[in-house]
């Protein structure tokens, strides 16, 4: 069992380290131990298959004002030509460049963003020339487990450990029902891949979180997407840039759980259904279709149950102390984004 104290310490500890990473500019990898290496082979195979991502976006994209119009980060080359990274790198992206371990900058093209799984996908103009990393089961990872992660630039991988697969809601409507929570907490996390004993992919980097075991004391760690999120819909993906089926519903709602109840609207995006209703920054949704809201989860999984995205929905929204029913009609969020090139 962990202490409380130490793992408070550990915390603490390891903020300061992240901060002088970041102000540095220099990425977060401790010294390995012999014992944890990865076996030679795979290792090789792992050190010229992690690239380098560098997208830019228009300045009047809806995402350059939260994510920026120049973005960076890794991608993991899965096939002939083709790159898998974390998908709001490549969100309303007009260009992307791919860079490998030698240097070479190779011209991308946006080939599928997921909205459902977070994951995005990069074909390479020209041939890559590297070999591809094979995909693990991420649903079969022991926890704890050890795990290994390598991002761009980095000279050999970093060993984790896998400590929970607890349920994550994002403020921006995301539900990832089991993702890869990992400590000690790394800084280039952003389209990083997260691969098992064996060299195999598992996850791809997503988020620095705070609370990798929840409701315990707050421990600062790394959010890695599964890979198995992909395999299913990886061939429509490839094939035309988005899953087969209907689209995920959204409502253009950021949100986050009121302690006294309720979901507090942070944002409202743009034209969105959300905006169309006139809900506001401010206002606090109360229930679905009549139905208490508890929290995030609760919420996106309630949504999604109700149909996919052009679902007629009713929400119980409180305005300056008063309540009121309001009709929406669900859409898919890609609707509301500029297509990437490529797309």
């Amino acid at each position: 069992m962990r202490h409380p104290f130490v793992m408070a310490l550990c915390a603490s500890l390891l903020s300061c380290s992240l901060a002088w990473a970041q102000v540095t500019g220099q990425p977060n990898t401790p010294d390995q131990d012999p014992a944890q290496a990865l076996p030679p082979e795979p290792l090789q195979r792992l050190l010229q298959s992690v690239v380098a991502v560098q997208s830019r976006s228009d300045a009047q994209a809806s995402t350059s004002r939260t994510l920026g119009q120049r973005r960076e980060g890794s991608g993991v080359v899965i096939g002939p030509d083709l790159v898998l990274t974390i998908g709001y790198l490549l969100l309303e992206a007009e260009s992307v460049d791919l860079i490998d371990h030698q240097g070479r900058r190779i011209p991308g093209q946006v080939r599928a963003v997921d909205n459902l799984s977070g994951l995005g996908l990069i074909r390479a103009l020209v041939p890559l020339r590297l070999e591809a990393v094979p995909l693990g089961d991420s649903d079969t990872l022991p926890t704890p487990g050890k795990l290994w992660t390598l991002g761009q630039n980095e000279s050999a991988p970093t060993a984790l450990e896998l400590v929970s697969r607890k349920v994550f809601a994002g403020s921006w409507e995301y539900l990832l029902e089991a993702p890869l929570m990992t400590l000690p907490a790394v800084n280039n996390w952003s389209g990083s891949g997260l691969f098992d004993d064996q060299g195999r992919l598992v996850g791809i980097g997503s988020l620095l979180v705070q609370d990798v075991y929840g409701d315990q004391v707050p421990l600062p760690g790394n959010l890695f997407v599964p890979v198995n999120l992909l395999k299913d819909p990886l061939p429509d993906l490839v094939r035309s840039g988005k899953r087969a089926g209907p689209a995920t519903p959204w409502l253009g709602i950021t949100s986050q759980r009121l302690p006294s109840g309720g979901l507090a609207v942070l944002r409202v995006s743009p034209g969105s259904p959300a905006a169309q209703a006139g809900i506001a920054v401010g206002d606090t949704l109360l229930a679905l279709q009549g139905q208490t809201l508890q929290d995030l989860p609760d919420f996106y999984r309630r949504l999604r149950a109700m149909g996919p995205a052009g679902s007629r929905l009713t929400l119980t929204v409180r305005s300056e102390g008063q309540s009121r029913e309001v009709e929406l009609l669900s859409t898919d969020r890609a609707t509301a984004l500029k297509r990437p090139s490529g797309i």
